[in-house]
C-alpha cells in the first residue's frame, strides 16, 4: 500500500494580526468587509527568507526528525512557487542537492495553484505503483509571496509557511484514490503582470471578480459534485461513510458554501489552521491533515475525502484512509 509515512511543517517567523497589516488601510470599503470577514486572525510572516527557504526547512526537518536518510529518496516532487526567486534556474534540482538526496530524481510542478498538492499525490502514489523498487517520494513546498500585498481579493490573506511530506509503502494513511479535473477557461482569471514593474508594484489581481464569484463557484460545485460522485462510486462507498471532508484554508464563507452544497461538515480542523496561519497555498491540505491526526481527530480507519481547488481553474478529491 502506498501512503503518508510523515508530514512536517515549517512556519519561523511571528504570528502578525491581520489588522496590523499595512494593506488593509488600502482597502475600499467591500475589500474591507471581505477582509475582516473571511475567518482569518493570524499569519506568519517569514520575513525575508524565500519559498524556496520555507520549502528546505520543511524538507530537512522532515528528515531530521523521523530519522529518514536523505539517500533513500527515489523522488522528490517540488511544487514551485508562483513566483520563484529566479527564472530559468531550478530550484527542484537546488533542493535536491541541498539536502543530499544524491539518489533522487528531481522536478517540479506548478501552475494548478492549490490542487498541485493533489497532482503531487497522485504523481507520488503512481510513481512507488510503477517502481517497485522505490520506496520514497518527497513532495515540499515553500508559501512565500514576493509582492507586500497578501490579500488576494476576493479570496483570502496568504501566510508563510513550508510543508514536506513523505509518501511510502506503509499501511497507515494509505491514499486509495485521487481524481482531478482542470477547466483552461479561467486561465488568467487571476494574475501578477511583473513585466515592467518593480517588485513593490507587484499585485495579484482578480480581472472579473463577478466571474470568480458566480460562475465559477457554480462550476466549481457541479465539479466537485461530480469528481465526489466518482471518487466515491469506484470505491464502492457512500457518502455516509466518509468520516471527514477537508478543504484548503481559504475562507470561511467557502466551508459554509459547499457544507451547504454537499449537505456535509467541513472538518473544523480547517477553521482553526486558516484563523492562524491563512492560506498556505498547496501546503493547506497537509497541515489539515497532520493536524487531524496529530489532534487524535482522525482515528484509524477513518476514512478522509480532501476537496482541493484553485482559481486557475483545477479541482481535485483525494480519498485517504488513515
Amino acid at each position: 500500500m502506498i501512503g503518508i509515512q510523515h508530514i512536517r511543517t515549517y512556519t519561523p517567523g511571528t504570528p502578525v494580526s491581520i489588522h496590523n497589516l499595512p494593506e488593509k488601510t488600502t482597502l475600499d470599503e467591500s475589500e474591507l468587509a471581505y477582509f475582516t470577514s473571511c475567518g482569518i486572525n493570524t499569519i506568519y510572516d517569514a520575513g525575508a527568507m524565500t519559498s524556496y527557504d520555507l520549502a528546505r526547512g520543511a524538507s530537512e526537518k522532515l528528515l531530521q526528525e523521523t530519522g529518514t536518510e536523505a539517500s533513500s529518496i527515489d523522488l522528490i516532487i517540488y511544487v514551485q512557487s508562483r513566483t520563484p526567486e529566479q527564472f530559468i534556474s531550478s530550484e527542484a534540482t537546488r533542493l535536491q542537492y541541498d539536502i543530499k538526496a544524491n539518489n533522487a530524481l528531481s522536478f517540479a510542478i506548478a501552475n494548478l495553484g492549490c490542487a498541485d498538492s493533489s497532482m503531487a499525490l497522485k504523481l507520488a502514489r503512481d510513481f512507488l505503483v510503477a517502481n517497485r523498487k522505490a520506496n520514497h517520494v518527497l513532495i515540499c513546498y515553500g508559501n512565500k509571496l514576493i509582492s507586500r500585498y497578501r490579500f488576494r481579493n476576493p479570496v483570502t490573506i496568504m501566510g508563510d509557511g513550508g510543508v514536506a511530506a513523505l509518501i511510502g509503502r506503509t499501511t497507515e494513511h494509505k491514499i486509495t484514490d485521487v481524481l482531478l479535473q482542470t477547466n483552461g477557461r479561467y486561465w488568467d482569471l487571476f494574475k501578477l503582470e511583473y513585466q515592467h514593474k518593480t517588485p513593490e508594484q507587484y499585485k495579484e489581481t482578480c480581472s472579473d471578480v463577478r466571474r470568480y464569484g458566480f460562475e465559477l463557484a457554480l462550476e466549481s460545485k457541479n465539479r466537485f459534485r461530480e469528481i465526489n460522485d466518482s471518487l466515491l462510486e469506484r470505491n464502492a462507498m457512500a457518502k455516509e461513510q466518509v468520516n471527514h471532508f477537508m478543504l484548503q484554508n481559504i475562507s470561511a464563507r467557502a466551508y459554509e458554501y459547499y457544507e451547504s452544497a454537499f449537505d456535509i461538515r467541513i472538518s473544523p480542523i480547517c477553521a482553526m489552521n486558516l484563523g492562524l496561519y491563512g492560506h498556505l497555498g498547496a501546503g493547506d491540505i497537509f497541515l489539515n491533515y497532520q493536524t487531524g491526526v496529530e489532534s487524535g481527530i482522525f482515528r484509524k480507519g477513518d476514512k478522509v475525502v480532501i476537496m482541493n481547488n484553485s482559481p486557475v481553474a483545477a479541482w481535485s478529491s483525494v480519498l485517504m484512509e488513515v
